[in-house]
């Protein structure tokens, strides 16, 4: 029992400084009174009946979540393929998928915009073919593309690991008892793998709600989001309170989101 105390207390240490002590001085914060400011209860109070904020929040949540849907949709037929390839195969396709995480997030976002700009390369395209040319920057066209280039590489790799764990074998007596490839999807292979799909959605819409460089570097003022909207509270007006605020709702529904997955998984289990 003392060796694993011992063992435990470097991450314990760990978490509390690095994790812990940060949150509770958001808290502090967002409940101090700053005079002059915008702070303390009227803060919270500002941001439950402004309907501007509102707005934002709820644009936040609904972007956040129809990225997560257009992400798992498009990762379950990837990692569908590559949990059915040999091991030698899946070790090559799973590190090309992990590949645009070895780069920066300005730098991807850079590059998405030399692709979407009015001057990128799709448009030029699009002129040198004699058609109208598209406005992919500026509104949520870009900030979904890019978003969805961000997350698909976890989504793919959390579901392909769960897939590559079912026992092939339940779908094949499926199939031979004369059950049709979308029946053995929907009663099969589905259930079996909703785990991981529940993982992924939750991991994906987490990274969602806090995306902030993306939305900036092609986004518009229309796209409006609540992590950018406390980078302006903390760089442009100053005021620490008022931003802390909304960090700690965020973090609240973050958190409450954590706690369904977990009830949801130890449900099933």
């Amino acid at each position: 029992m003392r060796i694993a105390i011992a063992l435990l207390l470097p991450v314990v240490a760990l978490l509390g400084v690095f994790l812990l002590l940060p949150i509770g001085s958001i808290i502090l914060v967002s409940f101090r009174e700053v005079p002059g400011q915008l702070s303390g209860l009227d803060a919270y109070l500002r941001l439950v009946t402004d309907t501007y904020y509102l707005r934002v929040f709820v644009q936040t949540f609904v972007f956040s979540l129809g990225l997560t849907i257009l992400t798992i949709i498009l990762a379950y037929p990837l990692a569908t393929f590559i949990s059915r390839t040999a091991a030698r195969e899946r070790s090559f396709l799973l590190f090309m998928i992990i590949t645009p995480l070895l780069v920066s997030m300005v730098v991807r976002s850079y590059g998405w915009q030399i692709v979407l700009g009015n001057q990128g390369m799709i448009n030029n395209a699009l002129r040198a073919l004699g058609l109208d040319t598209l406005q992919l920057m500026g509104n949520w066209t870009g900030v979904v593309i890019a978003s969805v280039h961000v997350l698909l590489p976890f989504a793919v790799i959390s579901i392909a690991g769960v897939l590559s764990s079912l026992d092939r074998s339940v779908e094949e007596s499926a199939a031979v008892l004369g059950a049709s490839p979308v029946k053995v999807f929907l009663k099969v292979t589905l259930p079996m793998a909703i785990n991981g799909l529940v993982t992924a959605a939750t991991f994906v819409f987490l990274l969602a709600m806090g995306s902030f460089v993306t939305i900036m570097m092609l986004g518009g003022r229309g796209t409006m989001v609540v992590p950018l909207l406390i980078y302006q509270q903390v760089s442009v007006t100053y005021n620490q309170a008022f931003a802390s605020a909304m960090a700690a709702i965020l973090m609240v529904v973050t958190l409450g989101l954590l706690f369904a997955q977990f009830k949801l998984l130890r449900r099933r289990a």
